[in-house]
């Protein structure tokens, strides 16, 4: 049986590196290998840094910069060159948080974001989601956010605005590929306390810590969780599905 093969963009992110972690834990466990290509955008180290200490996951550390087509491209095919199309793809890309009045508003900074975020999945789906069907298995989690559950907070206009695009984008693959095989989900999580929130003062982190329903924020190691749920046999009926783990907010 061929390793399986999984594509985490966002992989040098707090999630994607807890990701592997314990995806590494599970394979060890199994006595079963993986292959994992891990893209980042800037900072390698933390990637290289846990290449060396997995035993089971062969990781491939992948460079690119998602807002341009040409990094895309080398991507895909740095995936293609192994002969491979991924069994799993994991799409976590997102700039840091910040929050801004509309009187703020960049169309430019939207326009960025909108090329990591969602262009960048609209070009890997384009790129591998016909393998899948043609193989007729594979799964696909994209990282969303609670703010696409019903009303989100406010001085967050880019940021809803990327993550609303992003789930209609998983929506639309999700119906075009669910009788292909290939089951395409996402996943709302409420605030995690990761580096992602380096721009946002700590008061607001611990405001929204406080007023949530169960007094914290959700762990990483939770999303995570739900992650490989969401990639398990378990969640075979699931598709098109955006996972609510609010902590009872919404």
């Amino acid at each position: 049986m061929e390793n399986k093969v999984y594509l985490i963009t966002g992989a040098s992110s707090d999630i994607g590196l807890t990701f592997i972690k314990c995806l590494e834990k599970q394979f060890v466990a199994e006595g079963k290998k993986a292959v994992v290509f891990a893209h980042y955008a800037f900072h390698a180290e933390r990637l290289l840094k846990l290449q060396s200490e997995v035993q089971a996951l062969e990781v491939i550390p992948v460079q690119a910069d998602l807002s341009k087509a040409e990094d895309i491209k080398r991507l895909v095919e740095a995936v293609q060159r192994q002969g491979n199309c991924p069994d799993y793809m994991i799409h976590l890309p997102a700039a840091k948080l910040a929050y801004n009045r509309i009187k703020q508003f960049s169309a430019e900074s939207l326009e960025q974001d909108m090329a990591i975020q969602v262009e960048s999945l609209g070009a890997l789906a384009q790129a591998f989601l016909p393998a899948m069907a043609k193989r007729k298995s594979g799964k696909v989690v994209v990282m969303l956010s609670s703010v696409t559950l019903g009303m989100p907070p406010k001085f967050m206009s880019r940021y809803v605005t990327v993550k609303y695009a992003l789930l209609g984008l998983m929506k639309s693959l999700a119906a075009e590929y669910a009788d292909k095989g290939v089951n395409i989900n996402g996943i709302s999580p409420n605030m995690m306390e990761t580096q992602f929130l380096e721009q946002i003062d700590e008061k607001i982190v611990e405001m929204n810590r406080e007023n949530c329903a169960m007094k914290r924020n959700v762990k990483v190691e939770e999303t995570v969780a739900a992650i490989q749920f969401l990639l398990s046999n378990g969640a075979g009926y699931m598709n098109g599905v955006n996972l609510n783990l609010s902590g009872g907010d919404k």
